[in-house]
């Protein structure tokens, strides 16, 4: 566990994040979806399947069709729980 991404420091700081969105988004999901967006392009150019890029940037797509493309990009794990049937 301890060399796991339950572990990872990153997780621990964003997990306020993630459980009560920041009233100021500092990466919000209209940013990641541009940068998911070059991602898969690069991904085509070399020739190189990033299946978890697409899967994110579909998770963006169904935040911005939610109308929360303003909200910090934790928000897809709203999403996902909404896609889920699970109340967050």
């Amino acid at each position: 566990m301890l060399n796991s991404v339950v572990a990872s420091p990153s997780l621990k700081y964003r997990t306020p994040f993630i459980l009560n969105m920041p009233e100021e988004a500092w990466f919000d999901v209209n940013m990641m979806q541009k940068d998911m967006l070059l991602a898969e392009e690069l991904g085509r150019q070399l020739d190189v399947a990033l299946p978890s890029v697409a899967l994110s940037n579909q998770l963006l797509t169904a935040a911005r069709a939610q109308g929360l493309a303003k909200h910090d990009f934790a928000i897809v794990y709203k999403v996902l729980a909404r896609m889920s049937g699970i109340d967050l």
